[in-house]
């Protein structure tokens, strides 16, 4: 019986982390994706040059809330798992980035005009690609004791 007990404890934890996860993603969402427009519309970056400052903010607030959250049962270090988590979000960045440029590439051959309006749109594509890569590396690897 004692086995059985762990396993569903750790069933249970993981069914409440991902929505957690997702919750908090949408927050880190609208972080980067605001950001990310702020910065094209008003002060006229590229599409490009607009996206790493909204991602570095979003990934900075996103860790507060998922060690605080998500993650609180973690015993990790703060530091080392900021460390963690940042290698982790770095990967997933990478992903997102990867399909974010995509589609600003893209959306001109398929008709679609690339303007500050569109890029929280592509934003959402590479977040989307990017979670499940970084809801496994945070939980494995970056909040692990």
């Amino acid at each position: 019986m004692n086995a059985i007990r762990p396993a569903a404890r750790v069933h249970g934890r993981i069914a409440q982390q991902i929505p957690a996860f997702a919750a908090i993603g949408v927050i880190g969402y609208f972080v980067d994706a605001g950001i990310t427009y702020l910065s094209a519309k008003y002060l006229g970056m590229s599409p490009e040059l607009a996206r790493p400052p909204g991602f570095i903010i979003a990934t900075i607030v996103n860790f507060i809330l998922n060690r605080s959250i998500t993650f609180r049962h973690a015993r990790a270090a703060a530091i080392g798992a900021f460390v963690r988590y940042c290698l982790v979000a770095s990967s997933g960045l990478a992903v997102n980035y990867a399909v974010y440029s995509a589609c600003v590439l893209l959306a001109p051959s398929a008709g679609i005009a690339v303007t500050p309006a569109i890029l929280p749109l592509f934003v959402a594509a590479g977040s989307g690609a990017a979670m499940v890569l970084t809801f496994v590396g945070f939980r494995f690897f970056a909040f692990r004791p």
